[in-house]
């Protein structure tokens, strides 16, 4: 969908890209809800960032600079808010999305169009694996690991390892 890989867009630049790319794809649409603006302008996406449904820009100079990332992630609340989704719920699609996953739901979303919104949009289903008593993990119905297992141990590895190192009445980070 979106091809290019060093995207560098000050804030005007991503709202028209998103607006641009959002009538290309055929991923603007009749909003359920009519105070959902078919395309984010530059306040718009400053509160999507405020809420945190969108990752925080870098920051060159004194100006916001957005990548392929924010792109991707823009096009995916707009494509979702055309849905009938809150923002709570798209938040929770969205946040921690790699690129690539990201891509995907565009490519069904866009494809889905003519489907009915139950077709098109299903919902996510988490499981919960209880590790011991105050620790678990979240994986997502359908998961396969994208790296081997040993990848996967070093990184939980990391993780236990900063919530041990932490100070007393931290969060270790998180």
């Amino acid at each position: 969908m979106v091809t290019e890989q060093h995207i560098n867009l000050s804030l005007e630049e991503l709202a028209d890209e998103v607006a641009y790319l959002l009538e290309y794809y055929n991923l603007a649409g009749a909003h359920a809800d009519s105070r959902v603006s078919p395309t984010p302008d530059a306040r718009t996406i400053r509160y999507y960032t405020t809420l945190g449904v969108l990752d925080r820009p870098q920051v060159e100079g004194r100006q916001a600079r957005y990548s392929k990332r924010h792109l991707l992630q823009l096009l995916t609340i707009k494509a979702l808010q055309s849905h009938g989704l809150a923002l709570a719920e798209i938040q929770t699609r969205v946040i921690g999305r790699s690129e690539a996953e990201l891509e995907s739901m565009l490519a069904n979303l866009s494809q889905g169009k003519n489907q009915k919104r139950e077709d098109s949009v299903r919902p996510v289903v988490w499981r919960e694996i209880v590790i011991e008593p105050g620790l678990k993990i979240m994986v997502e119905e359908g998961w396969s690991p994208a790296e081997t297992l040993n990848a996967i141990e070093r990184k939980i590895s990391a993780v236990l390892s900063a919530l041990h190192n932490a100070p007393k009445g931290s969060n270790g980070g998180f």
